[in-house]
């Protein structure tokens, strides 16, 4: 029971971490476009890394059909939303929307990451609280992926941090639904981290690369190999 309650314990942390990146952006109140370019091309570096070295690797290993066709539905799912969602709109808007989106994407990916604590923990205790310590680390600059498009669209700092608040619930609420789905469709992993995958990829292809650029190429690229360095660091160290 002692073990348990520590795995959720370091579940809720490792979530809460999604808070922390966010406010650290909410300490800078001026934004250049050199700035916006770094941080968006962050995010990119961030969730490319963490879909390449983390997720599509795990997933594969686990069910390479499920996980592929995961991938698959992801990107027909942010595809669809891109075509429901693309209209004329400010910029302001757009970056509101993007915002949005990076939040669904980093959703997906937190719920098959909090299963995947709990599915560490069915080895040994240890092994989940491992797994949780590294999604804790990853989920710092995802919180600043999440809050910063939102921050630059202009929406209040209050309610960004209740949005990210949300967000936050996700891992947790993974290793809940991870123990009770593990003896059950083990599969799932697979097909909920190829999903995430597909999500995330789309994210970075057709929102936060371009938009990066638009602000500041440069700072983009720097902003996107931090985001690649924070992710292997947080992987192999």
């Amino acid at each position: 029971m002692i073990a348990v309650k520590a795995l959720y314990l370091m579940s809720i942390l490792a979530g809460g971490c999604t808070l922390l990146g966010s406010i650290a952006l909410f300490a800078k109140r001026k934004w250049s476009n050199r700035s916006l370019g770094f941080f968006l091309g962050l995010a990119a570096g961030v969730m490319i890394a963490v879909v390449f070295m983390d997720m599509l690797p795990s997933a594969l290993l686990a069910n390479a059909i499920e996980a592929g066709l995961g991938f698959v539905v992801g990107l027909l799912v942010l595809a669809l939303l891109h075509i429901l969602l693309l209209s004329r709109q400010a910029e302001n808007e757009g970056l509101l929307r993007l915002g949005y989106l990076i939040m669904l994407g980093i959703a997906l990916h937190d719920l098959p990451e909090g299963m995947a604590i709990a599915l560490g923990s069915e080895m040994k205790v240890r092994t989940g609280m491992v797994i949780a310590l590294a999604i804790g680390i990853h989920n710092i600059p995802e919180g600043m992926a999440i809050a910063a498009p939102l921050l630059m669209g202009g929406m209040k700092r209050l309610k960004i941090f209740l949005r990210v608040f949300l967000v936050s619930l996700i891992t947790p609420l993974g290793t809940l639904t991870g123990q009770v789905l593990v003896k059950i469709v083990p599969e799932v992993l697979a097909f909920l981290l190829g999903l995430a995958s597909g999500v995330m990829v789309f994210l970075v292809l057709f929102y936060l690369w371009p938009q990066a650029g638009s602000k500041d190429k440069k700072s983009r690229v720097q902003g996107f190999l931090l985001g690649l360095l924070i992710i292997v660091a947080a992987t192999f160290f």
